[in-house]
């Protein structure tokens, strides 16, 4: 058995990864590169946890000896709990289901170490690219991990979009694999679907209009119009794309996979006065906690989800917000009190108006007010 062989085996068999492959370590073409490097500049801009960092790195700038890049898959579709209407009825936020499961990182990362191990183990050199922007998605859509579709997610025949990628870059020289000779065809629902028009060009998204972008990794101003159409979001979880998806269709559900639904789908006015401990032992555990770094901007995400609902229960709680809540969730608790209207939010908004001096938040404050006419 060659080497690739027996380490395909191994991942699909022992590690439960159902989905490898392996593409070598070449520098991307010019208009992969320009693709790269324009989603690149964005993140930098966004959040933190880029480091302000835009450069492109090419696969060998990891590992200046290295012969091949693995892609994994592992299957990631779960059904859906609530509805949006049940969620309006008890005032609940909603995240990625995947996102939210505590032991995720735990287990991704035992996976990683699994992998790496295997080819240490037999005197290899094997990195982690999972994390630093890697183009996980471009690379396994060159050795049959998936196809892009039009929505710029990968797809594949078995697992639909519902596909968890990670990468890694060894000196181990594996036979790549081929690409899989499959596309979308005319079929454009997706494209039509999306409620920010973020899909317009065919196999790349448009991050700055992206819905899931923005609550889970933006952390400066969101569009007015992003807010209107991100419904009770917490983070990452739009899915709309891949819902109007006939790939996505007749999927089987991962089957006992656990996850907490005060998390999954936490009550948002108790996420509006959530506790630091409360945070650090919850949503700083998982994923989604990760990529929005402290839980200002789990209250900001709240406040839009509760604006959205038109709520008048919601009234109270929010000005409580915009009084004394987070700077980067006050001036959003003014919009969502705009969006639910009614005298008690005008009287509210007057009233924080007249004792604002953040001129970003008086700017919320008068734009909710406009919308209350």
């Amino acid at each position: 058995m060659t080497l690739k062989n027996e380490f395909v085996d191994y991942v699909k068999n022992e590690v439960g990864i159902p989905l490898v492959g392996v593409v070598a370590p070449e520098d991307y073409p010019s208009e992969d590169y320009e693709r790269i490097a324009a989603v690149q500049r964005i993140f930098a801009k966004a959040t933190p946890l880029s480091g302000g960092i835009d450069t492109v790195f090419q696969p060998k700038d990891f590992l200046p000896e290295a012969k091949s890049v693995i892609i994994t898959g592992s299957p990631a579709y779960i059904e859906k709990v609530y509805t949006y209407e049940q969620c309006k009825r008890d005032l609940l936020g909603c995240a990625e289901a995947t996102h939210v499961n505590t032991n995720y990182l735990q287990n991704n990362g035992e996976r990683n170490a699994k992998i790496i191990d295997f080819l240490k183990d037999r005197g290899y050199q094997c990195f982690s690219l999972t994390a630093g922007g890697f183009p996980l998605k471009l690379m396994a859509s060159k050795c049959g991990v998936g196809f892009y579709g039009k929505n710029a997610i990968i797809q594949h025949p078995k697992y639909g979009a519902w596909i968890s990628l990670s990468g890694y870059i060894t000196d181990a020289d594996l036979e790549p694999d081929s690409p899989l000779d499959m596309d979308c065809g005319k079929c454009d629902l997706c494209m039509k679907a999306c409620p920010t028009n973020a899909l317009s060009t065919p196999y790349v998204c448009d991050m700055t209009k992206c819905i899931d972008f923005h609550l889970g990794h933006n952390k400066h101003f969101i569009p007015y119009e992003i807010r209107e159409n991100c419904g009770n979001l917490l983070g990452e979880g739009c899915t709309i794309c891949r819902d109007v998806c006939p790939k996505n269709k007749n999927l089987t559900p991962l089957e006992d996979f656990e996850v907490s639904m005060e998390l999954m789908h936490p009550k948002m006015l108790d996420v509006l006065k959530i506790s630091d401990e409360d945070w650090e032992r919850g949503f700083a555990m998982t994923l989604m906690g990760f990529f929005l770094m402290d839980k200002k901007y789990l209250i900001r995400n709240a406040a839009i989800g509760l604006g959205n609902f038109q709520d008048e229960r919601a009234v109270e709680p929010l000005g409580e917000i915009l009084n004394a809540g987070p700077n980067k969730a006050r001036g959003y608790a003014a919009w969502a009190l705009g969006r639910i209207r009614g005298r008690k939010s005008r009287d509210l908004l007057n009233s924080a108006l007249n004792n604002e001096e953040d001129e970003d938040i008086r700017d919320e404050i008068k734009f909710a007010l406009e919308m209350l006419g």
